[in-house]
């Protein structure tokens, strides 16, 4: 975020741990064991990216329009590794 707006390092870490726990609690938990990767990767960057436009605003200094198309971009590619991560510790011990 600070290379995208004025928002300040601390700013930016309060985004990302408000956008990482609202999308790991429903895009994460609920989305991806039940309707797969896709979507939930597309939970997770729509999720991501609201959080961030609302706490950029909030803070006075809206990021831009390329700037969070690049944020949430990173996000769902990093999002689509992390569900096969998820698949293989997390969910491969509930199905035994």
């Amino acid at each position: 975020m600070p290379l995208f707006s004025s928002a300040t390092a601390g700013d930016a870490v309060i985004a990302a741990l408000v956008a990482a726990a609202a999308s790991f609690l429903t895009a994460d938990l609920v989305v991806y064991p039940r309707y797969g990767n896709i979507p939930a990767v597309a939970a997770d960057a729509l999720i991501s990216a609201a959080v961030l436009m609302e706490m950029s605003i909030l803070g006075g200094d809206p990021l831009s329009w390329t700037g969070l198309a690049l944020i949430t971009a990173l996000i769902a590619a990093g999002e689509w590794y992390y569900h096969a991560y998820l698949r293989r510790v997390l969910f491969s011990r509930r199905r035994r």
